[in-house]
């Protein structure tokens, strides 16, 4: 069944907060375009469900809804994680027992009710400033494509 309007960006967020990924199958496409704070330019929603297992694994998050709508062929989902690195190591960081906040935005972009594109932005960075400590390898210099380009003064 297709799900459309607050219907998907509700099953996205509860598929990740509890954890169970593959109800992502139905609102994802399986070639999802995915770019986040620990990687750019990752194609699938098996890259995409892997990632967010390990990081369930490793961080055992509480994931706090903040806000999520749909508008055309785009929506959001913004969710507060509440994390600590107590569990599995996370793509070879060692847990340290450190614990934080996240405020995340999942910007997605839709096609016939499912994900074609999630990018992830951070507006907290706990979480970001942890794994760069931890020598975790994150994307710079980064320039989406925009919907509209400032002209230059």
């Amino acid at each position: 069944m297709t799900k459309t309007g607050t219907d998907l960006t509700l099953e996205i967020y509860e598929a990740f907060a509890n954890n169970e990924l593959d109800r992502w199958d139905a609102v994802i496409r399986p070639d999802v375009k995915l770019n986040s704070p620990a990687g750019r330019d990752i194609v699938g929603i098996d890259a995409l469900k892997a990632f967010g297992a390990a990081f369930h694994s490793a961080f055992r998050p509480r994931v706090d809804l903040i806000e999520h709508f749909v508008a055309g062929d785009r929506a959001l989902v913004t969710v507060n994680l509440h994390w600590k690195h107590d569990g599995e190591p996370f793509y070879g960081i060692a847990p340290t027992g450190e614990s934080g906040t996240s405020v995340e935005c999942f910007l997605l972009r839709l096609e016939n009710g499912q994900v074609t594109h999630w990018d992830t932005a951070d507006a907290s960075l706990d979480l970001a400033i942890y794994l760069h400590n931890q020598g975790f390898d994150l994307p710079r210099a980064v320039t989406p494509p925009a919907i509209v380009e400032a002209t230059q003064r």
